[in-house]
Parts: structure tokens; C-alpha cells; sequence
């Protein structure tokens, strides 16, 4: 068995056919092997907002899913649901829209990660960009069954407001564009999100997120392995390898592939933490293991933003 990750171009790369064609790739993890293989495309003439930024390895059934951004890319307005399964090898993509529930429930945001656990695909979409409105992020839980059902998880605090709901106000005012679902310890509640983005006005981090309220924690801060912040600036999806020995790895959209340390302490915490003081000592690592060299990565003619992980 080898542990493959995942991830899904956002540009179109046959113009000549129909619709939009996606590319999906894979590449070994234990090691990182830098050169990507093509599994197939995803052909999105019946996508609407078609950049597939969220992936998620369902764990009972060991196949992928994706989830497109959760706005539409030339404006504020909330774009619909999709959800496109099985685009692992091997390769045989369905699409799926889920219901809204309730039925004016619209997402929040132009950045999108997932993951599943047991029971759900979870859904983490937010804004960075002042220039598209409010900096946040909101969670949402999708139903396994096909086409399933989309609701959000907002079970802290006041009640959610129609703006929540619609898409034009978050849950969170943290931004965060990745989520890793810890599958490996009982109870499949216990969760990351990523920000690697700088361009939102603080730092790079990440957050403990409660699957059960749709809470983040307060920042956890990364650094690098001499002890400084770091400092990048692409958006992010993050994963964990869910088999044998537990991992956390971030692919960035320009195919930089990070693996995080030192975040036990934060995730074995109880509770989500107070707003202004994370549980744990509120750092974790970030190393470099190598750039894959995923095509028109590095120009940023095309980003690859969703991760996961499969071990096949």
C-alpha cells in the first residue's frame, strides 16, 4: 500500500473540447515524489463554479471527493453546491448537488476545503479578500447519501442569522481555505483548518476547529523549523494520513508540500479554547518537503488548491 496525495487543477486544459477540463493528479507521499501522475479530467460543462478546491477521502469507502469554491469567481454572489465523487484512481467522477437545508442556505466565501469523517463530508468555505466583502469562514456538513443535503454547522453562540445563511455574512471571523478531519482517534470530531494566505492580514496559522458547534479556535501560529514566523502567500489544503503513522500535510496552490509538527498538544486539547488563547502553547511547525511539480504550478497560470490523502 502507498499513500498517494490528491489534488485538482482550477483552469481549463483542453480549450478545444467542451466545457471546462480539470485535471487531477496524484503523488506519492512516503516519500514525496515530485513528479505528479494524471489520473483523468474532469470535464465541468455541467459544473456551474466549477474550481474544485476541496478534497476529502471518505474513510469507509476509501474514495474521493470534491467540493467546487463556494462562490461564483466574477462576483459576491453564492454559487450552487456540487459535489464530485470517486475522482481517486480509479478514476470515475459523478457530480452531485446537495439540498440546501434550509432552503435558502447559501455558502460563504471564494475559497473552499474538505474532508469527511464517518458520518459527513465537511465543508470549510471562506473569504480572505476584503476587496469580495467580509474576511471568515463558515463550516458546513454534507450528507454521504447522493445527492445528500448541505446545512450549516453554526450550533455556538447567537442564533444564525439570515445573512449567515445566504452567504453574504461568516460564522467565524477567522479565514481559513483548508480542513483536515482526524480519523484515526475515536469520535471523528476532532479537526484542523489552514491559512497559509498573509494577504488577509495576519500571519500564517492554523486553527482547531470543533466539528460539532463550527467553532475555530484562536490562531495557532505556524513557524518554521529555526523557530521563525512563516511567511507565505497561496491558499492551501491540508490533510492528514489516516493510516498508520498520523500526519498533517498542507499542498499549497503552487505545489510547495509542508508537513506540520507539533500540533498534538492543540488537538488533544479539550474544547475549542477561548477566543483569545488557544488551547496548547499555540505554535506548530511547518517543514518544507519538496515542491511537486504539478504543471503551471509555479507561474500561477493554474492552482491547486484541494488536498487529500489515499492510501492505495
Amino acid at each position: 500500500m502507498v499513500l498517494y496525495g490528491y489534488t485538482i487543477g482550477d483552469a481549463d486544459i483542453n480549450p478545444s473540447q467542451g466545457g471546462e477540463q480539470f485535471a487531477v493528479y496524484r503523488f506519492p507521499i512516503s516519500p514525496l515524489a515530485t513528479t505528479p501522475q494524471k489520473v483523468g479530467e474532469i470535464t465541468a460543462a455541467n459544473i456551474p463554479n466549477a474550481d474544485l478546491e476541496g478534497l476529502g477521502t471518505n474513510p469507509i469507502t476509501g474514495r474521493v471527493s470534491a467540493i467546487n469554491e463556494a462562490r461564483a469567481s466574477d462576483s459576491t454572489t453564492a454559487g450552487p453546491v456540487i459535489r464530485v465523487n470517486n475522482v481517486d484512481q480509479p478514476f470515475a467522477p459523478a457530480s452531485a448537488s446537495p439540498t440546501p437545508t434550509p432552503s435558502d442556505l447559501r455558502r460563504f466565501g471564494f475559497d473552499s476545503g474538505a474532508d469527511f469523517n464517518s458520518s459527513a463530508l465537511y465543508n470549510i468555505s471562506g473569504n480572505g479578500d476584503t476587496n469580495n466583502g467580509v474576511v471568515g469562514s463558515s463550516l458546513y456538513r454534507i450528507t454521504t447519501a447522493n445527492p445528500g443535503t448541505i446545512s450549516l454547522v453554526d450550533a455556538f453562540g447567537p442564533a444564525t442569522t439570515a445573512a449567515q445563511r445566504q452567504g453574504t455574512q461568516p460564522t467565524n471571523s477567522q479565514f481559513a481555505d483548508g480542513l483536515a478531519i482526524d480519523n484515526l482517534n475515536p469520535g471523528s470530531t476532532r479537526a484542523f483548518a489552514s491559512d497559509f494566505r498573509t494577504s488577509d492580514g495576519d500571519g500564517n496559522q492554523l486553527y482547531k476547529v470543533d466539528l460539532l458547534t463550527g467553532q475555530l479556535s484562536a490562531p495557532i501560529a505556524l513557524r518554521t523549523p529555526s523557530g521563525q514566523p512563516l511567511n507565505v502567500n497561496e491558499d492551501s489544503g491540508l490533510a492528514f494520513t489516516n493510516s498508520g503513522s498520523q500526519r498533517l500535510l498542507a499542498l499549497l496552490e503552487n505545489g510547495a508540500v509542508y508537513e506540520i509538527t507539533g500540533y498534538q498538544d492543540e488537538l488533544n486539547a479539550t474544547g475549542i479554547g477561548s477566543p483569545t488563547r488557544p488551547p496548547g502553547d499555540g505554535f506548530a511547525t511547518a517543514t518544507l518537503l519538496g515542491n511537486v511539480n504539478l504543471p503551471s504550478a509555479v507561474s500561477g497560470a493554474i492552482d491547486y488548491e484541494g488536498f487529500t490523502i489515499v492510501n492505495e
